[in-house]
């Protein structure tokens, strides 16, 4: 064999090991606004009790309905330790930014979600229409939005910030 043959293959093989060694899906980063992470696995996120929506909405290829499962995201930061909270008006004043593997990124008001004011149903979904997503492919679900843009796919990071008033 040609010695350029022989590396080509040796450099398959060291990246096949290193593709195949690597976990494909390590959790959900979760992070307060103190800065600190968690990383919350399938197996972790399974074990939150679970709500269920059905949604509507529209999107650049058409009407999409489907009824998804999954925590509430309340529970899923209250879980993490992601809100850092004092009081319940502190909620007006925080965000949550989800991104998705792709780097797509939704804001959501941290009041939408808080049960002292909207509390609004928006999960963690995983399940869709009765069958289970891969772990890789949790999403968010926006109950009552028009469009689909809040519902990130393949959610990765989940992070709580404190809106800074500029206005000083």
């Amino acid at each position: 064999m040609h010695a350029g043959r022989l590396s080509g293959l040796a450099f398959l093989a060291c990246l096949a090991a290193a593709s195949s060694s690597a976990d494909p899906n390590p959790g959900i980063d979760v992070i307060g606004e103190s800065g600190r992470s968690t990383v919350l696995t399938a197996s972790a996120l399974a074990q939150l009790p679970a709500a269920e929506v059905t949604v509507s909405f529209e999107t650049e290829h058409g009407a999409q309905h489907g009824s998804f499962e999954g925590p509430l995201l309340w529970t899923v930061l209250d879980h993490a330790g992601a809100i850092e909270t004092r009081s319940p008006r502190d909620a007006v004043r925080r965000t949550v930014l989800i991104t998705g593997r792709d780097g797509y990124t939704a804001i959501l008001a941290l009041g939408e979600i808080a049960p002292e004011f909207e509390g609004k149903r928006v999960i963690l979904a995983e399940r869709m229409d009765g069958h289970s997503l891969d772990p890789d492919h949790l999403r968010i679900v926006v109950p009552g939005d028009r469009r689909g843009g809040r519902s990130v796919r393949d959610v990765i990071r989940i992070a709580v910030a404190v809106a800074q008033d500029r206005s000083n």
